[in-house]
C-alpha cells in the first residue's frame, strides 16, 4: 500500500470563513478542541485523520456551515484537544464524539469522517446508533492488512521514543517538511487503535449499522477505491451510496470540496434531520 504524504491544495486559496465559537469541549475527564459555525439542522460533526487537525476542514466547512451547523473537533492527542492516558480502544475515540454531541447539545448527527475519522465514525453508529443520522466516510478503510497493522506500529513506536517530529518521519519520510501538531504519546495511542483493524475489523459487524451512508474516495487515493468498495458492500442492502472522484487522492475534501458538496446534496434526502437539543 502506497503511503499518503498529505493534502496538495489547489494554488487559489479560498478564505476560511470565522468561526461562530471555539471552544474545550469536557467529554469526560478530558477536553477536544473543538469550532462551531452554522445553524439548525442537519448537524455536521467532522472527524478528521490521523495526525490531521481541525484545520484540515477549512475548504469543505463554510459549504457544510450553509446547509445546517457544523462542529469540528480535534480528536484525542491531536492539535489542541488533550491525549488522556493510554492505551486506547476504537470504542474510545467514539465515546469522544458521543461525549462531544453531549456537551454541544446535540441530539443525532452526521458524522462526516476522512480516513481514521472515517474509521471512529463508523465505531460510533456501532456504539450508539441513535446518535447517529448518517455516515460520510471519505477515503476510508474498515480493515487493514499485515503489512499496514505494522506500519502503524512503527508510527506508536517513532512517537513514543522521538515525539513528534519521529511520528513526523515514520509518516512522511525523513527530511520530509511537514510538522505534527499534538501529544505525542497520544497520538501514538490512537495509532495503534488503528493497527488493530488487522486482528479486529470492522468488515463483519458493519451489517448491523442503521443509518444511510455516503462513501466518497479519491480514484488515484492510496488505500484505494477497494477500501470503500469493501464498506459498502459490507453495510446493509441499500444503506451505501459509493462514489468514486476522478483524478482525487486521499484528502478529497481538501482537493475537491465543490465535488464532496455535490454528492452530500443528493444524498441529504435520505437522512433523518435530528440536530440541537
Amino acid at each position: 500500500m502506497s503511503i499518503p504524504q498529505g493534502p496538495r491544495e489547489a494554488r487559489s486559496k479560498p478564505r476560511e470563513a470565522r468561526s461562530k465559537k471555539e471552544e474545550r469541549l469536557d467529554v469526560g475527564g478530558h477536553r477536544l478542541r473543538a469550532w462551531r459555525e452554522g445553524e439548525g439542522e442537519p448537524c455536521f460533526v467532522c472527524l478528521h485523520g490521523l495526525v490531521d487537525r481541525l484545520e484540515i476542514w477549512k475548504r469543505l466547512a463554510p459549504g457544510l456551515a450553509e446547509r445546517g451547523s457544523l462542529l469540528r473537533i480535534d480528536q484525542r492527542g491531536h492539535g489542541g484537544s488533550d491525549a488522556p492516558p493510554g492505551p486506547y480502544s476504537r470504542e474510545d475515540l467514539a465515546r469522544d464524539v458521543i461525549g462531544a454531541l453531549d456537551a454541544a447539545g446535540i441530539d443525532r448527527a452526521i458524522l462526516v469522517g476522512h480516513s481514521m475519522g472515517g474509521i471512529v465514525s463508523m465505531t460510533t453508529a456501532l456504539l450508539c446508533p441513535d446518535r447517529v443520522a448518517g455516515l460520510v466516510l471519505l477515503g476510508t478503510a474498515s480493515h487493514c492488512n499485515e503489512r499496514t497493522a505494522s506500519w502503524y506500529e512503527r508510527i506508536a513506536q517513532a512517537g513514543e521514543s522521538q515525539g513528534l517530529e519521529g511520528i513526523a518521519q515514520a509518516i512522511y519520510g525523513k527530511g520530509a517538511s511537514r510538522r505534527v501538531e499534538g501529544d505525542a504519546q497520544g497520538i501514538s495511542h490512537v495509532t495503534r487503535t488503528l493497527k488493530s483493524l488487522h486482528s479486529d475489523p470492522l468488515t463483519p459487524k458493519l451489517a448491523t449499522i442503521s443509518c444511510p451512508a455516503l462513501l466518497l474516495v479519491g480514484e488515484n487515493d492510496p488505500m484505494g477505491p477497494r477500501a470503500s468498495e469493501l464498506i459498502a458492500q459490507a453495510l446493509p442492502s441499500g444503506a451505501a451510496s459509493l462514489t468514486v472522484l476522478p483524478g482525487c487522492g486521499h484528502w478529497i475534501h481538501v482537493e475537491a470540496a465543490d465535488s464532496v458538496l455535490e454528492a452530500l446534496d443528493g444524498w441529504l434526502p435520505n437522512v433523518t434531520p435530528g440536530g440541537p437539543r
